[in-house]
């Protein structure tokens, strides 16, 4: 399993119960692929630096997951789809390596 963030620039004009539905349906994806959410952190509403989709501000969404990599086209194609979602941005995490000290 490899480590994974997605930031989510979501409509904001959306109700809490519709976030939360989306969000289920994120959360679905990750873990019916056995994947695992380590940190959800929530940003709120925030002004874009450019209009998208007619919107001048969205609500962003972090996501830390780990999950097997066959799972991303899924993911994204789920995202892709949803028009709930403004933009999205997937990344690879960097593995964190542990030095041994020889002593």
């Amino acid at each position: 399993m490899r480590s994974y963030e997605i930031m989510l620039a979501i409509n904001p004009q959306l109700k809490d119960e519709e976030l939360d539905s989306l969000f289920d349906k994120i959360k679905k994806v990750i873990t019916d692929g056995k994947g695992e959410i380590t940190k959800t952190n929530k940003w709120g509403k925030r002004k874009l630096g450019y209009e998208i989709k007619n919107f001048t501000e969205a609500i962003y969404v972090v996501l830390n997951f780990d999950v097997d990599e066959k799972i991303i086209s899924e993911l994204e194609r789920v995202v892709r789809l949803e028009e709930r979602v403004i933009r999205y941005l997937l990344t690879l995490q960097q593995e964190k390596k542990i030095s041994k000290k020889e002593n």
